[in-house]
């Protein structure tokens, strides 16, 4: 093998990779040479510098690193005072640290670097910063200055493929397996990266060879280097550094939650173990959901967890967030369509009423949850254990048929949604709310939007720019509309409550909404759109109708750009001709890769589908329901490495822009407008933009009422 067959992602986020298996061990076990810009000089560095360094030992291959001496404003008042040079009081520095290692996992690896350095395998230097006055910097002022701050790694095989990475590495050993780490990937291979590799061996070389003005490169000091060597093992297999990877991914594995994330789990077990989190889409329900489990789990011997969400991805999903989170189980069982769960799961329940099994958990669909056949297991083998359900977009289960599943047998009950109520149903919201005792958390939107995350110092999503643009019906399309609209008024002006008004609307905008959502008009808008946006398209997204979507398809490759489309279509289960993956994951890989400039969908990219690169949105055919709406903003403003603000263009029909109609008609077109429009203005609210958008809606606003 050589570095060119290794599966490379172009962006790696310890947010959602595992940076350590899925990158440094394998690109390590094929690499001869290593090159690393190491970030601040420490034995903490040094020992994250060679995570993953096995491989290239037994490759019999090289190190060049290269860091800066991490020194305080005292260490340098005592080098001016004591008139030291300052290579000399970083060997002091560095030696003291040396002779105090305590942490096993630091002093192991610490340890092979002397060998590598008593078997000439590898050369430290230490770059010294200067001022405009000749002043060494401190470490407050390197950081603040952003200069040597960003960490960059260079690798080469035997063949001469190069990879470097750059970015936010983290060095600190306490959390090198959890804390995010982002660096974006390059390959000398890919004429398209190619640059960006020659750029970064430019800049190793230019520091190791001592070409950077205001910037003082010396040889490791002798004292640093003989002490290395001197408490380096002769035999490098007195030195298990496996143990350390096996260990701590074991050991370590478990998500560590954000502030707000542990406020609502208190929140929900303060309320009895009941209760709705109600956040934003992108703000991390489900590790919140996985932290309820957790402390569940810890605190009952018995017990069976239900995880019921809207479609069969989200459950392969929340496996893959169950693994990655680390809750501890006796058994999984996946209970849905097409696979034959049913006797699995009346036989676990017995197991588990006997005491064989201690945790298990099911992952099933709304569909199953509800059925007959899911619901009389639950009630003829619940005996002697707890059973926890945790409902994954609750308000699925809001409907009629779902809200058969909502057994008074489960003792804790936990939903999530970023929109729990129910477009226009009242009792179907609820039904919800008593069952699951009402909202007992919310993380909003705007919080998530304006809150920093202390892990990150950025806000929890990436702030947007909210671009609406209007249309109107053409002449055709209005008559149709206003031949459907125009029977209902009457009923609409003599109703005797505001609920059958409601009701009224509701019916209205049902028969409105094909119409409105397939207006032909947004056609000529969507090309105007790709072409401001053509130059630099990468990572968008256009929501529209199984009508629109032949139609968009045709527009967006008339333009020069590389799509697919999104649908119910793609498979769902892995296949050798998409590399053990599923069709459906193959198109979001290629996407996030920057393969398909554009990704043209329908609602199946609703609900639960992380494509974190996304960052452009087109939404061709919104309907007036805010939970939609939510759910598509939600897919492009999830956090992702050099990802710093995300676009979302809304197309917004309004029939009556441009046509005169009766005063009764338009004052109830209004009413509709405007509602819809509350949308619009509360994602205007917190845009980047929000003066320009808001400006926007209501000039149009104020038209209308003329």
């Amino acid at each position: 093998m050589s570095l060119d067959t290794i599966p490379l992602k172009k962006t790696y986020s310890s947010d959602y990779d595992d940076v350590l298996n899925e990158f440094y061990i394998p690109v390590l076990r094929e690499a001869n040479e290593y090159y690393r810009l190491a970030g601040f000089f420490s034995s903490t560095s040094l020992a994250v510098a060679a995570r993953g360094i096995l491989g290239l030992i037994k490759n019999g291959g090289t190190m060049k690193i290269i860091a800066c001496p991490k020194l305080t404003k005292d260490d340098l008042n005592v080098i001016v005072d004591s008139q030291k040079h300052p290579e000399k009081y970083v060997e002091a520095k560095i030696l003291r640290e040396l002779d105090e290692l305590d942490d096993g996992f630091i002093k192991d690896h610490v340890l092979v670097l002397g060998w590598m350095i008593a078997n000439n395998r590898l050369d430290i230097k230490i770059a010294i910063l200067y001022d405009e006055k000749g002043f060494p910097l401190s470490d407050d002022e390197i950081q603040a200055r952003g200069i040597f701050h960003q960490k960059v790694g260079i690798l080469k095989d035997e063949k001469g493929n190069i990879v470097s990475f750059s970015g936010s590495i983290n060095e600190t050993a306490s959390g090198w397996l959890e804390n995010i780490e982002e660096f974006k990937v390059f390959r000398s291979w890919e004429p398209s990266e190619k640059d960006y590799v020659i750029a970064d061996m430019d800049k190793f070389n230019r520091y190791w060879n001592n070409l950077s003005p205001k910037v003082k490169v010396l040889d490791i000091p002798n004292a640093v280097k003989k002490k290395l060597i001197d408490i380096a093992p002769k035999d490098l297999d007195q030195i298990n550094l496996e143990k350390w990877y096996k260990r701590r991914i074991q050991k370590e594995r478990k998500i560590k939650l954000y502030q707000y994330q542990k406020d609502a789990v208190n929140a929900w077990w303060s309320n009895n173990l009941h209760g709705i989190f109600e956040m934003a889409t992108g703000t991390g329900k489900t590790f919140t959901a996985l932290g309820c489990v957790d402390r569940v789990f810890e605190k009952k011997s018995r017990v069976l967890l239900i995880v019921t969400c809207p479609y069969q991805h989200l459950v392969k999903q929340w496996k893959k967030e169950i693994d990655k989170f680390g809750i501890k189980f006796d058994e999984l069982i996946l209970a849905h369509g097409g696979i034959p769960w049913k006797n699995k799961l009346a036989e676990t329940l017995i197991d588990i009423s006997l005491g064989y099994k201690s945790k298990v958990i099911v992952l099933t669909t709304h569909n199953t949850f509800s059925s007959q056949d899911f619901i009389k297991i639950i009630k003829d083998k619940k005996k002697d254990f707890w059973i926890l359900l945790i409902a994954d977009e609750v308000h699925g289960l809001g409907a009629q048929k779902s809200r058969e599943g909502l057994l008074d047998e489960y003792d804790f009950r936990l939903g999530l949604s970023a929109t729990p109520k129910r477009w226009f149903d009242d009792v179907g919201t609820q039904k919800i709310y008593e069952y699951f005792n009402g909202v007992v958390y919310e993380f909003s939107l705007k919080d998530a939007i304006t809150k920093i995350n202390p892990a990150t110092g950025k806000t929890y999503l990436t702030p947007y720019r909210y671009i609406p643009k209007f249309v109107s019906l053409t002449e055709d399309e209005f008559e149709e509309y206003f031949a459907k609209t125009r029977s209902i008024t009457r009923k609409y002006y003599t109703a005797k409550s505001n609920e059958e008004r409601d009701e009224i609307l509701k019916g209205l905008l049902f028969k409105r909404a094909d119409i409105i959502k397939n207006a032909s008009r947004k056609y000529g808008v969507l090309e105007k759109i790709l072409d401001e946006i053509k130059p630099n398209i990468e990572h968008t997204v256009i929501y529209c109708t199984p009508q629109q979507i032949d139609k968009v398809m045709s527009i967006v490759n008339e333009k020069g750009l590389i799509s697919h489309r999104f649908t119910m279509e793609e498979g769902t289960e892995p296949e050798k001709k998409y590399n053990g993956l599923s069709e459906r994951e193959y198109i979001l890989q290629r996407f996030a890769e920057g393969e398909y400039q554009v990704l043209v969908a329908i609602k199946c990219l609703d609900e639960g589908v992380d494509i974190p690169p996304a960052k452009i949105a087109i939404l061709m055919a919104s309907s007036g329901n805010p939970r939609e709406y939510i759910q598509r903003i939600g897919r492009v403003i999830r956090r992702y490495p050099g990802k710093n603000e995300a676009i979302i263009y809304d197309i917004i029909v309004l029939p009556c822009l441009e046509v005169k109609i009766p005063k009764e008609l338009k004052q109830l077109e209004l009413k509709i407008i405007e509602k819809e429009l509350k949308r619009s203005e509360e994602i205007a609210k917190i845009a980047i933009n929000n003066a320009e958008a808001l400006n926007l809606l209501y000039e149009v606003i104020g038209k209308l009422k003329r």
